[in-house]
Formats: C-alpha cells, sequence, structure tokens
C-alpha cells in the first residue's frame, strides 16, 4: 500500500510558501483563505494538513486567532534558514555597530 500525498502536498506547499513570505506576521491560512474558489471536498484534506503542520511543529497557532499561523523554527529550516543563527549574526553585527 502506499500513501497519496497529492492533497497534502497542494495544502502544505501553499500554506508553508504563504507562511515564509510573510514572516513573521502571523497569516491567515484557513481554507478559504488558501482555496478561495474551490470546491469544498478539498476542506478536510487542508483541516487535516495544518492538523500535520501544527503537530509536527512545522506551524504555530497564533493565539487569538482560528486560522492565522506563523512559520517555526523546524518550519523554517524546510527553507534552508536557522532563525538562530541568523538571530546570532544580527547581534554580532550590531554589536560591531555599537
Amino acid at each position: 500500500m502506499s500513501v497519496n500525498f497529492s492533497q497534502f502536498d497542494e495544502s502544505s506547499v501553499i500554506v508553508l510558501k504563504l507562511l515564509a513570505q510573510n514572516f513573521p506576521t502571523p497569516t491567515e491560512i484557513g481554507f478559504n483563505d488558501v482555496f478561495p474558489n474551490s470546491e469544498t471536498d478539498k476542506r478536510a484534506a487542508h483541516i487535516g494538513t495544518l492538523a500535520f503542520l501544527r503537530h509536527e511543529d512545522l506551524i504555530a497557532h497564533e493565539v487569538g486567532s482560528a486560522s492565522s499561523f506563523i512559520l517555526t523554527r523546524k518550519g523554517l529550516g524546510l527553507f534552508d534558514e536557522d532563525i538562530f543563527q541568523h538571530i546570532k549574526d544580527q547581534l554580532n553585527s550590531e554589536t560591531e555597530n555599537i
């Protein structure tokens, strides 16, 4: 048996790219935000995708909003970004300017 990733792929790629483009601003990624003109048959897969991404700590839910999320450190890692190294580099460059 093989796993069909097609619905997961469609939703996860859109969600992760949106969050990366808007980092660190929380971004609405509810079903209607991601698939505004789409059939509702994708809704369950989208909800499942968000649940999986949250469970794996790739995205974090913004408190106070039903569908706003941000990328986590692990999520940024999917884009080959190391937020801790980035912060350290910024701190070191700021130290030299102080």
